[in-house]
């Protein structure tokens, strides 16, 4: 009985951590469209205007590394959830044997 337990604990820890990983990509997902639009509304403007202000060029700038940030921080996101479910899959490949 508790060796049921101790399975039933781990299947739902291992679903869980598989759904924050999800969620977290969800998240990055958001933080890139909005920060996506910002820089696109700017580029707009350089492209109407001909030019930035420094304060505009200010913002593309640090836009352009907060994208650059979301980047990296997904590609490590996806790895990990990427391991999550090699995991959640082993468990279950070796649950059946």
């Amino acid at each position: 009985m508790p060796n049921i337990i101790f399975e039933q604990f781990d299947e739902a820890y291992s679903r869980r951590s598989i759904l924050d990983k999800v969620g977290k990509e969800i998240q990055l997902e958001r933080l890139w469209q909005q920060s996506s639009a910002a820089y696109n509304y700017l580029f707009q403007v350089y492209q109407n205007r001909g030019y930035l202000t420094p304060q505009e060029a200010n913002y593309a700038n640090q836009i352009s590394q907060m994208l650059a940030a979301l980047q990296n921080q997904k590609k490590k996101v996806d790895q990990d959830l990427a391991n999550e479910m090699m995991k959640h899959i082993v468990k279950m490949i070796v649950k059946q044997k």
